[in-house]
């Protein structure tokens, strides 16, 4: 089977079973896998030449709210060759280097203006692919009420235009800035972002364990079910700097930079992660592999997760491309 014919198939599966219930039954085969392929919030992040074509076809589209006019900006996109899989649009107020929760705070003043935004959202959205993961983070707790109205009113408006699937991507360990129960009310799926253990302001180390992982699914499978979770996964990594600033990097980068200092990467064998580090240059960097990928997705198809988003495939390990039909059929 060609990469593209296997993408084609996982993918479409998602239009079909986006809200049905695929439990597990003992002597049973697990069943499908869904995958979608997500742009990284990172536009300096790697580069699309690394992608295979067929690959690249079912990249999904990026929309950034500008965070002074409010206003959909369309952002990355691929050439729609996918033969009318779906394609997830990911709607964002990151931008710059941070979300920008200030715009969204500001429409939950007025109910008009924040209908009128939910329906500019959809439209672009409509434009851009045919299901849609909403990215709005940097929210309090104390802003629960606005944030879900706003959320609401745009998952409103891409039902009415026959988007499908609709999903939120939430933070780990945040339940109570964004908890799972009152988002599942409004959308039909639970995006997990798995990474973040180590990042920007932690010492470095693997961007998720395995342990980390099993948790964070379980914080939110525990309650709306594990029917509903969509497992994000990153294909980049992070070089922490000597002054421990860590900035997110392509493995082609991270492969390139290693090698014109001689240097290896070694496994961890706890995450299962690469790393390598430069005493000279006082750099560190931790990423993720095919091999990696193997290993989390085989871990979450055992806990029962059968949607996946793969993030930010610019500059990822190829070898990822040529083991990933497998890894997703266990």
């Amino acid at each position: 089977m060609t990469l593209g014919r296997f993408f084609k198939l996982v993918v479409c599966a998602a239009c079909a079973v986006a809200t049905a219930d695929c439990g597990r039954l003992p002597g049973r085969q697990p069943p499908p896998a869904t995958v979608w392929i997500l742009p990284s919030n990172s536009r300096a992040t790697g580069s699309a030449r690394a992608l295979p074509a067929e690959v690249a076809a079912f990249q999904g589209s990026l929309i950034v709210i500008d965070s002074s006019t409010l206003s959909p900006v369309l952002g990355l996109a691929q050439p729609d060759e996918s033969g009318g899989a779906s394609r997830i649009a990911v709607v964002t107020t990151f931008d710059g280097n941070r979300y920008h929760p200030e715009g969204i705070r500001a429409l939950t003043e007025d109910v008009a203006v924040s209908g009128a935004f939910a329906s500019r959202v959809a439209t672009a959205v409509a434009q851009r692919g045919n299901g849609m993961f909403v990215d709005f983070q940097g929210s309090t707790p104390d802003e629960l009420i606005g944030s879900t109205s706003i959320l609401r009113a745009i998952g409103d408006s891409a039902r009415a235009r026959g988007i499908l699937p609709i999903g939120v991507i939430v933070p780990p360990g945040d339940t109570i800035g964004y908890p799972t129960a009152i988002l599942a009310r409004s959308f039909d799926l639970i995006v997990v972002r798995l990474h973040g253990e180590h990042r920007n302001g932690t010492s470095p180390g693997a961007l998720l364990s395995p342990e980390w992982m099993t948790r964070q699914i379980g914080m939110r499978a525990s309650e709306i079910g594990i029917n509903r979770i969509v497992a994000e996964l990153p294909l980049f990594g992070y070089k922490w700097d000597r002054a421990g600033v860590a900035t997110q990097i392509a493995f082609a980068d991270a492969q390139a930079l290693v090698r014109s200092e001689a240097g290896v990467f070694t496994r961890d064998p706890a995450s299962g992660s690469l790393t390598a580090s430069s005493v000279r240059n006082g750099w560190t960097i931790w990423i993720q592999d095919a091999t990696t990928l193997e290993r989390l997705v085989a871990l979450a198809r055992r806990a029962g997760v059968r949607r996946f988003a793969l993030l930010g495939p610019e500059g990822a390990d190829p070898d990822i491309w040529v083991r990933l039909p497998a890894a997703l059929k266990q």
